[in-house]
C-alpha cells in the first residue's frame, strides 16, 4: 500500500542529497583542491591536502570542524 509513496520519498531524497553535493562542490573555491561529485557525496583531491584540511578553515567547514 505504502511502496509507491516510499519510492517516491526514497527518489526525492536521492535528487536532494544530490543538489546538496553539487551546492557543496561548487561552493569549495580554494586554489590547488579540486571537488568532485560522486555517488555518495563529494570527492576532495589535490597536493598535501591532509594537512590543508587541517591548517584551512575554508576546507574545516565540510567535515563540521570548528576554528
Amino acid at each position: 500500500m505504502f511502496e509507491a509513496l516510499e519510492a517516491h520519498v526514497a527518489r526525492r531524497a536521492e535528487v536532494r542529497a544530490e543538489m546538496a553535493a553539487e551546492r557543496i562542490a561548487a561552493s569549495i573555491h580554494v586554489p590547488g583542491v579540486q571537488a568532485e561529485t560522486t555517488q555518495g557525496g563529494v570527492v576532495l583531491s589535490g597536493r598535501g591536502l591532509m594537512r590543508r584540511w587541517i591548517n584551512d578553515a575554508r576546507l574545516r567547514w565540510i567535515a563540521g570542524w570548528s576554528a
